[in-house]
């Protein structure tokens, strides 16, 4: 008997098995994308030149659990604004307060940090995270997370957001919260501007300016401290800050 299939076209694959079978073979090539950050978003308040400190007492926690994982949280700021660190700005910092709902003492927090400018692109170096716990003495319900000092590569500059990478604590069950009080996020520094609408520069004066501003400085953080305990006194939560 003859082969009748002898001499004939063997079948194609059709051609969407070919485009498959190509992004298979070609996705071990393919380059991760890096997990989204997850957003903050932050009022900055009125324009115009800061002397002191500047701090929103209504930010979202990110809903997030403490299961040990690095997440990326990017501080916006609201109605197009930004902040300006002039030639005369000498320090600058931020602190993150977000409450937790009453995790064993202590959690551990890790993470760096930077400014970044409109497009989401570091201004300058990245600075370690500090973290500290906030506590009722039995259990941590809140953490301070601050990173100083944030400075840019150039001056004047303008930040449109701060970005941090952030290693939570492995504690399942437990995780941030918006209750009983939301979170905040202050900004400190010996001057620095709330854009739009401020000077393109501003220089350093001479003398004890800088020394001044220490001495001041110190007392806006004694009394926002005070502030954040007074809110958390009058909520079940009695805390204790340690620093």
């Amino acid at each position: 008997m003859k082969n009748l299939s002898k001499g004939l076209p063997r079948p194609s694959l059709p051609r969407h098995y070919v485009v498959i079978i190509g992004i298979a073979l070609a996705a071990p090539l393919l380059p991760i994308p890096a997990a989204l950050a997850i957003p903050v978003s932050v009022d900055l308040g009125p324009t115009g030149v800061v002397q002191s400190s500047r701090t929103d007492f209504s930010v979202t926690a990110p809903n997030v659990a403490f299961q040990g994982q690095n997440i990326a949280l990017d501080f916006n700021f609201q109605n197009g604004e930004f902040i300006r660190l002039f030639t005369a700005t000498h320090f600058f910092q931020m602190d993150a307060f977000f409450g937790i709902n009453n995790a064993p003492i202590p959690q551990n927090f890790a993470g760096s940090g930077f400014l970044t400018d409109i497009n989401g692109f570091a201004l300058g170096p990245s600075v370690t995270l500090q973290a500290f716990p906030v506590t009722n003495l039995v259990s941590q319900v809140g953490v301070d997370l601050l990173l100083r000092p944030l400075t840019t590569n150039a001056v004047p500059a303008d930040a449109y957001g701060i970005h941090l990478d952030l290693t939570l604590p492995n504690s399942p069950g437990f995780g941030f919260v918006n209750s009983p009080a939301p979170g905040s996020v202050s900004f400190f520094g010996d001057i620095f501007g709330i854009g739009p609408g401020v000077p393109p520069d501003v220089v350093p004066e001479g003398g004890g300016t800088l020394a001044f501003f220490a001495v001041g400085l110190t007392a806006l953080i004694a009394a926002k401290v005070c502030f954040r305990r007074t809110v958390v006194l009058r909520s079940p939560h009695a805390t204790a800050r340690f620093v």
